[in-house]
């Protein structure tokens, strides 16, 4: 396969996931778990759904990661 093809077709599934967890961290997380100006349920919600929070806290992350190698991604594929 072309490298140009195979570093496009990268940064497309880069951006599809990095979609998928960026919604489910940014998006989906905070809805269920957020009270708006009531901390002392925002509070009670993530104690009581500590893996959603934590779920959050790691999509977050592989998000953060994704984004750096769709970046180099891109790099590659615009400037080679």
């Amino acid at each position: 396969m072309n490298s140009t093809k195979q570093t496009a077709r990268i940064a497309g599934v880069l951006y599809l996931l990095n979609g998928v967890t960026g919604f489910f961290g940014i998006i989906y997380v905070p809805s269920r778990l957020i009270v708006s100006g009531n901390a002392a349920a925002t509070a009670n919600n993530i104690l009581a759904s500590e893996r959603l929070f934590r779920l959050g806290i790691v999509s977050e992350l592989i998000c953060a990661a994704e984004f750096i190698y769709l970046v180099w991604a891109l790099y590659r594929l615009l400037c080679g």
